[in-house]
């Protein structure tokens, strides 16, 4: 055997070995592309059913979209089931479907009309959005991706006594189990002390916090984290949370309207006329003569008649 053949025939052992031992997902579950696009449309489907719950059927119509979402793809409860319970026991697998997932949902928030509406909210010259980070991210109660942590750093535009808002869209998906994250954010001022908030997020929605205005020092940075706690369930059922339209605004109080500018001294000024005329002139019309009456007209006009 050549030596050409040697290193054919080494080369060929060798990719065999790599692909018989490249792990591989068993075929009773869901693949890994197949679970990401399973995940995505749950989501969509979710979020459908959170902006339909006017009529207070919200949990009738997750169940159905959810039914529908599996269809789509073919696929029975238990199947779905089973397939979350594998990937929370395998992190490879579930890092690469999370990353991916959250692209994908980080791609949609950027193009949602809310988001869009925000944009024109902040136009103005006292409004500015500071979030640099990802707009959009998914937690599960699994280490490590049960926590996001981020930093936001002041720069020339801030100033004391701003305000600020951080915002975002939470979407719980939960198949069992009580929800419950937690969204904490501390402020670092210029002389060093530091200002802390937090609070629960239980619930799809809407979630604000605000920075109360500091008239005394300016903000140096923000730290904080959003954790999402697995509380005392154990279960591998579907958990997952994701949050969107991510924004942390600066708003500046508008100044003041300046004051009327003051009038010069050197400005003509209406002359002040008494109400009382003065003596000059009450002596001029005693002087004058008097207009007559209408009896003295009668008079004169029977004196003419009589002399004629």
């Amino acid at each position: 055997m050549t030596i050409r053949q040697v290193k054919v025939f080494f080369f060929t052992i060798a990719a065999i070995a790599a692909v018989g031992c490249k792990p591989t997902v068993p075929s009773k579950y869901i693949s890994p592309d197949e679970m990401e696009d399973v995940l995505y449309d749950y989501y969509m489907s979710q979020a459908m059913a959170n902006m339909d719950a006017k009529d207070g059927r919200m949990e009738y119509n997750r169940r159905t979209y959810f039914l529908a979402v599996l269809k789509k793809h073919d696929l029975t409860e238990a199947q779905f089931d089973s397939s979350m319970v594998y990937y929370y026991r395998r992190a490879d697998y579930l890092r690469k479907i999370y990353a991916r997932l959250e692209d994908r949902i980080n791609a949609e928030a950027e193009g949602t009309a809310a988001s869009s509406q925000r944009r024109r909210f902040i136009s103005s010259i006292d409004t500015a959005d500071i979030w640099r980070d990802k707009k959009a991210f998914m937690l599960v109660p699994s280490v490590p991706y049960n926590r996001f942590d981020f930093e936001v750093k002041a720069d020339t535009s801030f100033r004391k006594g701003d305000t600020y808002l951080l915002s975002f869209d939470t979407n719980f998906i939960y198949q069992s189990g009580s929800k419950d994250a937690v969204l904490y954010l501390a402020v670092r001022y210029d002389n060093d002390s530091v200002a802390s908030y937090s609070q629960n997020v239980m619930s799809s929605g809407y979630t604000q916090m605000r920075v109360v205005p500091n008239n005394e020092h300016a903000v140096r940075d923000f730290r904080g984290f959003v954790y999402l706690d697995k509380g005392r369930d154990e279960s591998s059922t579907l958990k997952l949370m994701f949050l969107k339209n991510i924004q942390m605004l600066r708003m500046r109080k508008p100044k003041d309207k300046e004051s009327a500018p003051k009038r010069d001294s050197t400005e003509l000024k209406r002359p002040n006329i008494p109400a009382k005329a003065p003596d000059s002139i009450s002596k001029l019309e005693g002087n004058l003569p008097k207009r007559p009456s209408a009896m003295d007209n009668a008079d004169l006009k029977i004196r003419k008649v009589n002399d004629n």
